[in-house]
């Protein structure tokens, strides 16, 4: 009997060498409740969303979440203090409705800041993922491949949801508070709540979507962010360069690989606005935005499936 009170097992050397012993250590199998797939995914989900915004993580990666959202409040921070200023000299409703700040033009207005936050922070889901190696780990338990990449996207698009919805509530909450007529004025402003949330949907799943499945395709950063944000920008240059060579028709149609303006024909379908644009969005048919809209982001959670799904664990 050994020291630490676990039996040896003998077993047999070649002579002139040392003899080993095998110990048992006494592991035993866990017993305990099994949380299950639904757990596991739910799990990733709400690890992807805080991610986004650096929660977990050091100081470092926190830094482009509170600035970029930092400047997502400012127009709606900016636009309340005016009209809680000049609303003694000015009619409440004349301000809000010259106010280029409102509910149809804020996210044309942050449009830059959300591209900007999907290029810093997608490639940090799939991307540390597949540079540390940690995939297989994920897929050891009860997680899919396609579970773990919707689950990934998902808490993506959850957290540009959060990004985009939280300027439009303060613009809401300030309309509201500094109107004389609080119950009116929140009567005349609740309509603009379906169209901000289906709008801010769409825009979420859409730059999402097509963020996380450039991230799929490399564990690099900073390719991942270059390609990401050449995706946003070089579509709509292609098609006005396409316009003002002179073919209107096929520079028309090439805009609708720009995600930019898909979300901007959305934005005018939801809103009831007129379209207009440099490019002449009002040419083509509504439903045209909404199918684009509709295949951008099926396609990219259909092609980021397919690729985790080749990826090596």
């Amino acid at each position: 009997m050994s020291d630490s009170g676990l039996a040896p097992v003998a077993s047999a050397a070649p002579a002139g060498r040392p003899a080993g012993s095998i110990y048992d250590l006494g592991y035993r199998r866990y017993d305990g409740p099994r949380l299950g797939r639904g757990h596991a995914i739910r799990s990733l989900f709400g690890h992807s969303l805080r991610s986004s915004f650096g929660i977990g993580r050091g100081g470092r990666a926190k830094v482009a979440p509170i600035v970029l959202g930092a400047l997502a409040l400012i127009p709606a921070i900016a636009i309340v203090a005016a009209m809680t200023l000049f609303g003694r000299f000015v009619e409440a409703g004349d301000l809000q409705a010259q106010s280029p700040i409102r509910y149809d033009t804020y996210f044309g207005s942050i449009a830059t800041i959300i591209v900007l936050f999907c290029a810093a922070q997608a490639p940090e889901l799939f991307g540390r993922d597949q540079r540390f190696g940690v995939i297989s780990l994920y897929f050891a338990r009860a997680l899919r491949r396609s579970d773990y990449a919707l689950a990934r996207m998902t808490g993506f698009m959850a957290a540009l949801l959060i990004l985009e919805l939280l300027p439009q509530l303060v613009l809401f909450l300030g309309r509201v508070l500094i109107s004389p007529d609080i119950p009116k004025a929140v009567g005349d402003d609740l309509p603009s709540v379906g169209p901000v949330l289906g709008q801010a949907a769409i825009s979420a799943a859409l730059l999402g979507g097509l963020s996380m499945t450039v991230s799929a395709f490399t564990p690099r950063r900073a390719y991942a962010v270059a390609a990401i944000i050449a995706l946003f920008t070089i579509p709509s240059i292609v098609a006005g360069t396409v316009l003002a060579l002179g073919s209107s028709t096929l520079g028309t149609w090439f805009i609708l690989l720009s995600p930019s303006s898909i979300l901007d024909g959305t934005n005018a379908i939801l809103f009831n606005l007129p379209f207009a644009s440099d490019f002449e969005i009002g040419d083509l048919p509504h439903v045209a935005f909404v199918a684009a809209a509709a295949i951008g982001i099926l396609g990219s959670v259909v092609i980021t499936v397919r690729r985790l799904a080749r990826v090596a664990a």
